[in-house]
């Protein structure tokens, strides 16, 4: 593609579709044909690359929020879509900036007047490179091969000549400076903030925090106080939490909190205060108080100098279990005859790895549906007769080779369906299914309190309501709300015999 063809297609493109969408799609595409005709003029392929960046800025975001409302799940075709064009756009912008900055390393014509804009470059490759990595943890998904050598490539390029501290405008329109340091750091601490553990908009309040405070975590050549977490810039292994004695090399950064600990306790408790969400996070969209909080104290455990531990103590096994997903399918295979047909057809094979009292995990194929999700409703049980457990997806994580690990809480260990009509039966509308878990007070059924795990949205919290289970009914009123997921809630009820 020539210059004049270029230029009259990025005309053409600047007053294009209005859809956001297509914007973000046709930028990428304009990026990769442009790649593959690129010739060596590091000073015009920044300028294409900036052009086309800078043109889809505002449709990128538009696109990121309709996904995130949406519930990043790519249950739709077009959720594909955004999350497509989204990675293209951003590997493209990587891989364009990356370009610019080899031909200055190679002397081309045109690199005394590309000097002054590579740490600007050097910056804009990061952050792109760190939009693949958002996007990527959002399906919870492994980063592509090289992603790390990439990155650490940037930044000791970067330091070895002595810009990496240096603060500047890394887009004109942007509202603060940044630097090359920061930048990586957004990447290395996002990694380890457990985000397998984080639905989507939870991910997204846990990068806004992370670009908050980056700046203030300390990253050192060699091991010191409140790093607990390292690196090696020219490996493709992901940042990684270290233990005591570890020796530095030339190519280890080792980082951790530092001030941006500080930082985040205060913000919880002035948040805690006000019940209001820090502004200085510039959150764009409905995000709850209670949920920034939640990521905020969530940050906080991952970053502290031991890991977050596991509730239970798990051990190894292998074994196969029928799985049910979401509420409907739960409440059938609780509700169906042992060995019904019914249930295959409602159920699907998982292999477990680990299990405990709380919880198990497993191991499934690549290309598992896309229903798989932090926060779904499941009923599992082995293949020989037991009864059905009723539990959560807590973290989700994808393997080099495309398999995915699943970690599963449990609410319960068994679980009975019932019906729930509100008092008078009869008068006050129409009865709701709903599973009943095991507890204490189920022994005697006269007293305490049941969890019942029911449709989203079906409990009022001023009414009484009658529960029938083995031909008796009992009268229960709604207490709290213990869990909630896209489709069930999981609703606390004090019981007394009816």
């Amino acid at each position: 593609m020539n210059d004049k063809a270029l230029d009259s297609q990025l005309l053409g493109f600047s007053h294009g579709t209005v859809d956001p969408l297509r914007r973000v799609e046709e930028a990428g595409f304009w990026l990769e044909a442009y790649r593959q005709s690129i010739r060596a003029d590091p000073l015009r392929v920044y300028q294409v690359v900036d052009r086309l960046d800078e043109l889809v800025q505002q449709q990128r975001l538009e696109v990121t929020r309709e996904y995130i409302d949406a519930g990043g799940r790519q249950l739709t075709y077009r959720e594909q879509r955004i999350w497509n064009a989204v990675v293209h756009l951003a590997r493209e912008l990587a891989a364009g900036y990356e370009t610019s900055l080899q031909l200055f390393q190679a002397g081309e014509p045109n690199a005394a007047a590309v000097a002054p804009l590579v740490p600007s470059i050097t910056a804009r490759a990061m952050r792109a490179l760190t939009l693949v990595l958002r996007w990527t943890l959002l399906r919870y998904a492994a980063v592509e091969p090289g992603f790390w050598t990439r990155l650490g490539a940037l930044f000791a390029y970067a330091e070895r000549e002595r810009f990496m501290s240096e603060r500047f405008k890394i887009y004109s329109a942007m509202a603060g400076d940044s630097t090359v340091r920061r930048e990586y750091l957004r990447a290395l601490v996002l990694s380890v903030s457990g985000t397998e553990n984080l639905l989507p908009a939870n991910q997204v309040v846990a990068e806004r925090v992370v670009a908050t405070v980056a700046e203030f975590f300390l990253l050192h050549r060699r091991p010191a106080a409140g790093c607990h977490f390292a690196v090696d810039l020219h490996a493709g292994r992901p940042p990684y939490r270290i233990g005591e004695g570890v020796a530095p090399s030339r190519t280890i950064r080792f980082f951790g909190p530092g001030h941006a600990a500080v930082i985040v306790q205060g913000l919880i408790q002035r948040a805690t205060e006000t019940g209001l969400v820090p502004a200085e996070f510039n959150l764009v969209g409905d995000f709850p108080t209670r949920l920034v909080l939640e990521v905020m104290h969530h940050l906080a455990r991952h970053w502290g100098p031991d890991p977050p531990a596991r509730s239970q103590l798990r051990h190894r096994v292998l074994a196969t279990l029928n799985v049910a997903h979401g509420f409907e399918h739960v409440l059938g295979v609780v509700s169906a005859e042992q060995g019904s047909v019914e249930i295959d057809e409602l159920t699907e094979a998982w292999t477990v790895e680990n299990e405990s009292s709380g919880g198990f995990g497993a191991v499934l194929p690549p290309r598992h549906p896309d229903w798989l999700a932090i926060g779904a409703l499941v009923s599992a049980k082995p293949t020989w007769p037991a009864a059905w457990n009723v539990g959560v997806i807590r973290r989700l994580a994808t393997d080099e080779m495309g398999r995915r690990a699943v970690g599963v809480q449990l609410l319960g260990r068994g679980g009975v369906a019932v019906e729930l009509s509100p008092l008078p039966v009869g008068q006050a509308g129409p009865s709701s299914p709903a599973v009943l878990l095991p507890s204490e007070a189920q022994t005697s059924l006269t007293g305490g309190e049941v969890k019942l795990v029911l449709p989203r949205n079906s409990v009022s919290w001023s009414e009484a309501y009658a529960m029938r289970i083995q031909e008796r009914s009992y009268v229960v009123n709604p207490r709290r709300m213990t869990e909630s997921g896209e489709d069930f809630e999981v609703v606390s009820f004090t019981l007394q015999a009816a």
